[in-house]
This record gives structure tokens, sequence and C-alpha cells, in this order.
């Protein structure tokens, strides 16, 4: 309630200076929906000098689109002037933006009409788009032409499965149209726009029905490598809770993974992860020794792929490890060299690694004894192969 506060704060400066200002956007949606507020954003007929003028600390957001942050309170309030756009170009900014003093034509320029209701300091909702009949039907639905719409910003599609994900809205069938006909165009925004509301679907309590509209609309067709997730379709997406899963399953194939990752805005640690869970789905990797090697975090993923992968909800069960680290050995390195005459070489590595793996298994005592039998057992082993 502290950020309405704020927000209340900036509007009365706006008015008693003789402006109109009203707040806009996500904020009144989810307020009318009766859900938690994370930022403030206000339209005003106030220039952005102007808002710079009336508030004592102001960030240059982007003047250049009318933009000002209001800081206030330790709480940032993103102010921006009536505007109207001409031509995008480049699939995301305006070639030509012109002030107004209309907050119609403000609206008017607005993606879904459930975004495009305004609020003023006394409560009242400015409403020229209908969207309030939206928001009762739980329909999206774009402001005006819907191919227009999307081929401003192709991004505007995936945002718009991003809210199916969070509010459980159904699309209007010309929005959905829209989305379909320009579908191609997303080819042309940027990976770390794509893969934010990507992360931001998968993460919805509505996700199983943002996917079905996803694969309705062909969208996975134009990102590289998510063609992939097509062999999906049908499957149960309430399974999947973390964002990282979604771009897992489209990296199953080992053949193409190292371009698949590089065709991403990946995180060092995402990449590694992707790379680690797909490796473990390929090798059939058993849990414990997964646990052993990679930790809880990334256990409880393996776990929820395996149950996705599987169509099966199956409690994620905690293990009691023989040891934690290779440190937790019985044996060391040095002693397994001085019971095998051998150059050192790679096979030092790969015999202490199976060691770990019987331990974890709980198929080998982790006694200085039973490994040594192990040992020489392999050694055995191996000379009997090149016996042969």
């Amino acid at each position: 309630m502290k950020l309405l506060t704020v927000g209340k704060k900036v509007l009365k400066t706006l008015n008693e200076a003789g402006y109109e200002a009203y707040f806009v956007g996500g904020m009144v949606r989810d307020q009318l929906l009766g859900r938690s507020i994370y930022d403030v954003d206000i339209t005003t007929s106030a220039t952005p000098n102007v808002v710079m003028s009336l508030f004592e600390k102001t960030i240059a957001t982007g003047l250049a689109h009318g933009t000002v942050t209001v800081m206030m309170d330790q709480f940032p309030v993103e102010v921006t002037t009536f505007r109207v756009e001409t031509g995008y170009s480049d699939y995301r900014h305006p070639n030509e933006i012109h002030f107004t003093s209309s907050l119609a034509e403000d609206l008017k320029r607005r993606d879904f009409t459930i975004n495009a209701i305004a609020q003023d300091s006394e409560g009242y909702l400015h409403d020229p788009m209908n969207g309030l009949v939206d928001l009762k039907s739980r329909c999206l639905k774009c402001v005006g032409d819907s191919t227009k719409r999307f081929t401003e910003d192709p991004l505007r599609i995936l945002r718009g499965i991003r809210f199916v994900s969070k509010l459980g809205f159904n699309l209007d069938q010309k929005t959905l149209e829209g989305m379909k006909q320009v579908n191609s165009l997303i080819e042309n925004i940027s990976k770390e726009r794509v893969k934010k509301e990507l992360e931001g679907v998968i993460q919805g309590d509505f996700r199983q029905d943002a996917m079905s509209y996803l694969y309705d609309i062909g969208l996975l067709n134009y990102l590289p490598g998510l063609s992939t997730l097509s062999s999906y379709q049908g499957y149960n997406f309430n399974l999947l809770t973390h964002p990282i899963l979604l771009f897992t399953l489209a990296s199953l194939s080992l053949e193409e993974l190292n371009s698949y990752l590089m065709s991403w805005p990946f995180s060092r640690e995402e990449r590694k992860c992707i790379s680690v869970l797909s490796q473990a789905i390929a090798n059939k990797t058993p849990m414990p020794y997964f646990l052993y090697q990679y930790k809880e975090e990334w256990a409880q993923l393996y776990h929820e792929l395996i149950c996705f992968l599987n169509q099966k909800q199956i409690h994620y069960k905690t293990y009691m490890l023989p040891i934690q680290s290779r440190k937790d050995l019985a044996i060391n390195v040095k002693t397994i060299t001085t019971l095998i005459d051998r150059p050192k070489g790679r096979w030092i590595q790969q015999l202490v690694e199976m060691i770990e793996y019987e331990i974890v298994m709980n198929q080998l005592v982790n006694e200085k004894s039973a490994i040594i039998e192990f040992i020489k057992a392999y050694e055995q082993g191996v000379k009997d192969e090149k016996k042969e």
C-alpha cells in the first residue's frame, strides 16, 4: 500500500499544478482484479520538463518517449506524457512521437484493452477502449486492429500469451488471428526480450492454457531451437514450474546442444545447468548420483524434468547419501596409484568416478579395505581384456 500512497502523492502534485494525471496500465488492471501491484505508472498532460520541475528528485528515464521516473520516499513512479506514436520500423520503437493533450488518444496507442484503463485521483475510471467489459469477461483483446498492434511490436504476441498465463484470460478471436498472421515477425525481436517473456509464460498459474495458445499460434517455429518443443504439444505443462526447464526441453538433442546454447542469451550458470540436465536425461543418470554431483537445487530441477517427460507427478525424495563429496572417500588418489602400476592418465579420474558411483548407489561400502578389493577386481578386469 505504501507504493500506492506514493503514487497518489505524485498525482496530487501534478493535479495541483493544473495538469491532468492518471494511474494507467498494469497497476489499474491488477487493482481491479484484486491482485497486488508492484509498480506505479502515471500518464499526464504535463511535459517531461514540467514533471522534472515539479519534483525534487527525478530520473530522465526516457525523455525522447516522454518518460520521467519520479523518486519519492525511495519509491520509483514512472510518469509519461500523453502521446501518440507513428511507425515502428524496428518493430519496437515508434519512428515518431508527438505529445498530445488527449487522454483518449494516449490510451489508443496501448496494446490490450485491459491495459488501457486510466484512473484519476478520486478513483474514477476512464475507459474509452471498453477494457472493463473485457476484464469482466476475462478476455484479452487488442486495442484497435490486432494485426497493426502486433506488427508495431511483435513481442506483444508473447506479452499477450504471458498475460494468459498470469491472469487465466482467453484470447479474443480477432486478437488470436492477428497473432497468427504476423507470428514470423518475432524473429526481429531481441532474444533477451523474448527469453524474459517466455520465462513469464511458464511461471504463470495458467501456463497450460498459455502453452496451448503458443502452439496454436505457431510462434515456436520462429525461435532458435524451440521448434523441437512441438514434440511436447499436449503434455501437461503444469508439471513444470521453473523457466530453465522449458529451454532445457528444447536442448535434449545433444548433437546441437552447443549451438543452441549460444543462440540464446543464457548466463554462464544457465548454460551449465541446461547442459548438465540434458546430458543427465540422455545418460539416464540415477537421481542419487545426480544429487551427489550437483547438489539439491539442480537435483530438484532434474526431478521435475523427469516428471514432465514421464507425465507423472511424483513427490521429490530426499536421499541420505553415504558420502557428500570426494574428500569423504575412505581412500585417496595416492593409494590408488600405488595399487595399480600404470602411468598416470585419464584412467585415474575414471576409476575414482566409478568408485564414487558405486558408493553413492550403495553398491560399495565406503571402507578402505572394501574399496581396495574393488580396485583390484577392476585392475584384473582390465588385464583380462588386454589378454583377449
